[in-house]
């Protein structure tokens, strides 16, 4: 008698115990709408009619170099910039080195753009896979 007690008293607290969680619901591992791309990835849909490509770098940065195509749309200005942009078409996002771009992509998403992609390692991993380059008359 005394273990039926026992069984049923654990019993009794394993179903309490049950019925008080709360059903879970999955949570997205990411978010936010931003694809990473390597350069050479990225390169064709750049090149395709429609795309967006915008190097979040400053001024000076772009004028010392920047990849072929890419449009200046300096990262502090980019809110206030956007209506420049189609939300409904790609946008390809480049910087330096992929930390700007990844705050201006993730910016982008936030403010309905359907297609973002960052490129992570930015022009310096654009230089390095040696895809065009637009540089000062100087440096040509």
């Amino acid at each position: 008698m005394k273990k039926v007690l026992i069984l049923a008293v654990f019993a009794l607290a394993l179903t309490a115990c049950n019925e008080a969680r709360t059903p879970q619901t999955p949570v997205a591992a990411k978010s936010l709408a931003v694809t990473d791309m390597s350069p050479i990835e990225a390169r064709p849909g750049i090149e395709s009619p429609g795309s967006q490509f915008v190097d979040v770098r400053t001024p000076g940065e772009y004028a010392g170099g920047h990849a072929k195509g890419a449009r200046n749309i300096p990262l502090d200005t980019l809110e206030a910039n956007m209506s420049s942009l189609n939300k409904d078409q790609p946008v390809y996002v480049i910087c330096e080195t992929g930390r700007r771009s990844l705050q201006a992509a993730e910016t982008l998403s936030k403010a309905g753009f359907t297609r973002v992609i960052n490129i992570p390692g930015g022009t310096r991993a654009w230089a390095d896979a040696e895809l065009p380059m637009e540089k000062p008359a100087s440096d040509k």
